[in-house]
Order: structure tokens, then C-alpha cells, then sequence
């Protein structure tokens, strides 16, 4: 009977009769597997873990003691860390942008155009930067993705500068007799994003520093943020000093500035994940829910408190009356 069926629907038919099947299998795998390949794979990789699952927790102010308690000295020195990265990147571009924009060709008064590129997309986007940090309802916090963020910008700076030229070179057509448009345009693009994603980088990464510590910390923390500053452009002017073309490093790297700009990468990397590693930050939803709940207390206890004050000066009163009465009721006993 399936088979004249078959025959009576021709090719489509059977093709609808498979897709059917397939559907229904497909819908009783999901009804079987509620979570999916991913707690398959689990499951095969960790046999112990779906035992373990626990059902997910809401987080409450109880899950961030660091928060409230006194930092110590280190722990505000791997706070800060974030900003003497930015010094050093700061001194990388202070002593060899300049000479690197000259080097490729860029006149004079075109590169302190160059410069000024920097603080004029600054007006217009730190503010823009800052409202959307305040605002920010990621889990892993407010300051910590931003920080991330313009760190990714600044290293891509400290990439594109002493590379722009190579890059340019890579991008040109074999024939043609010069490269140096590419090659300024990458190093101009790496100035900019170095420049302003090291200025606009400072401001989450004090923020931060005012989120996870105490406010009695507050001056330490600055005091610390400021040193761990100066001390990186310290290192950073200093590193640019050592002659490396002399040294092992200096020819593995390709010179002096791309030995500068490399050692320059790895400690700022190694101090932004020293900073957003240490301490973890409250979500703004969960500031929201108890500055919520605070508030319905507090409207709460203003809303009853006339009637409290009327209730406890009616019972006052009616206290006074009833020692007169007593008094009196006493004398003329």
C-alpha cells in the first residue's frame, strides 16, 4: 500500500514524507536533550557535572566582600597597574612618533596636524565614552570592558607605528615606484589610535580604581595611581635610551624603535591584566536592585513616620492625663 502510495506522489512526495520524519526526530531529540549539544559535550568531557549543576543564584552585595574592606598596598599597586602601562605607551609615542612621521615623509606642519587629531576626536567622543561607562550593564562591571576596549586600541597603535611603513609597502602594487601613501596612512592611524585610546583609557581605569575601593582608600589609591604613572614614564623614557641596536634584541625585533615599541607591547599587556584580574566589580543591575530596595525603605519609614510621631505624642499625652487622674484620685483617698 506505502509503496503505490509512494508511486501515486512521485518524487516530492516522498521527499515531503522524509522531511516529516526528520522534523519529527529532530523535535523528539530536543524534548530528550533540553540542553542542547553543548550539555552533551559537557557530559562526555565532565560525567560529574551535571550532577553538580546547581540551579543558577541570583548575585547579591554578599558576593563582593572586596568591595568593603581596606585594600592593601599591593592590592592598590595591581589596581593602578593599567595606567603605568598607559605611561609607557605615552613614552614610546612621545619620543619616536615625531621622528617616524618625518622619516616616511610627512612634512612638518602636516604632522602637528597629525598630533592635533588626537584631543579633536577626544571633545567630541570621551564624553560619549564616559556616559556609556556610568551606564554600562555588562556582568563583567562598568570601568573593566571599556579598559579592555581602549587597551585594544592602544596596542593596536603600538603595532601600526613602527610597522605602518612595512604595511604599506605589503599593500602596494610590485611595479609602482612609491608606497609611502599606505605607509603614512597606517602610521597616522596608529598615532591617532595610540593617542587618543591612551588619554581616554585613564579615566575608566581611575574609575575603577574608586569602584572597588573603600572611600577612607580613596587617597591612598590616588596617591598610588599617581606614582605607578610617573613611574611608567620613567621606565618608558628610559627603555628608549638603551641603544638595543647593539644588543641580541635590538636584531631580533628589526632595530631600535621596533625593539622599543615591542618590549613597550608586552609590559602594557602584562599591566592591563594585572589591573582588570584584580578585583571583580558589581554589575550596575545589581547597584540598581538594592539602591531600590534602599529607597522603598527609606520612602517607607518618611511616608509613616508624621503618623508615627502623632501616634507617640497621643500616647505621651494620654500618659501625662492619666498620672493627673491617678494623683488625684490618690489625694482624695
Amino acid at each position: 500500500m506505502i509503496e503505490k502510495l509512494h508511486e501515486y506522489q512521485g518524487i516530492y512526495g516522498r521527499l515531503h514524507h522524509v522531511r516529516s520524519l526528520l522534523s519529527e526526530r529532530v523535535n523528539d531529540w530536543k524534548e530528550d536533550h533540553p540542553g542542547g549539544l553543548n550539555s552533551i559535550v559537557m557530559d562526555v568531557i565532565r560525567p560529574d557535572s551535571h550532577s553538580k549543576r546547581m540551579p543558577e543564584q541570583e548575585d547579591t552585595l554578599e558576593d563582593y566582600p572586596h568591595i568593603y574592606r581596606k585594600k592593601t598596598r599591593m592590592e592598590l599597586v595591581r589596581v593602578s597597574a593599567a595606567v603605568m602601562g598607559i605611561e609607557f605607551s605615552y613614552a614610546a609615542e612621545t619620543a619616536f612618533v615625531s621622528p617616524t612621521l618625518l622619516k616616511i615623509g610627512v612634512r612638518h606642519e602636516h604632522m602637528t596636524l597629525v598630533w592635533g587629531l588626537s584631543p579633536l576626536i577626544g571633545f567630541f567622543l570621551t564624553p560619549l565614552l564616559g556616559s556609556l561607562s556610568d551606564r554600562c550593564k555588562f556582568r563583567m562591571g562598568r570601568r573593566r570592558p571599556f579598559i579592555l576596549l581602549l587597551a585594544f586600541g592602544v596596542l593596536t597603535g603600538l603595532i601600526l607605528v613602527p610597522n605602518g611603513q612595512d604595511l604599506g609597502r605589503a599593500l602596494v602594487i610590485p611595479d609602482a615606484q612609491y608606497s609611502h601613501p599606505w605607509g603614512v596612512f597606517f602610521t597616522v592611524l596608529g598615532t591617532v589610535l595610540l593617542d587618543f585610546d591612551a588619554d581616554s583609557c585613564q579615566s575608566p581605569a581611575r574609575s575603577y580604581l574608586l569602584d572597588v575601593t573603600l572611600p577612607e582608600d580613596h587617597a591612598r589609591g590616588l596617591s598610588t595611581f599617581t606614582v605607578m604613572a610617573g613611574l611608567g614614564g620613567f621606565i618608558g623614557y628610559a627603555l628608549g635610551g638603551i641603544d638595543w641596536d647593539s644588543t641580541s634584541i635590538g636584531t631580533i625585533f628589526g632595530g631600535h624603535v621596533r625593539a622599543v615599541f615591542s618590549l613597550i607591547t608586552v609590559l602594557f599587556i602584562t599591566c592591563v591584566a594585572f589591573t582588570v584580574t584584580a578585583f571583580k566589580e558589581i554589575p550596575l543591575d545589581l547597584l540598581e536592585k538594592e539602591k531600590g530596595r534602599h529607597s522603598i525603605k527609606v520612602l517607607v519609614f518618611t511616608t509613616h513616620l508624621p503618623v508615627f510621631i502623632t501616634l507617640t505624642l497621643i500616647l505621651s499625652y494620654m500618659k501625662k492625663i492619666s498620672a493627673k487622674v491617678s494623683g488625684r484620685i490618690r489625694r482624695d483617698a
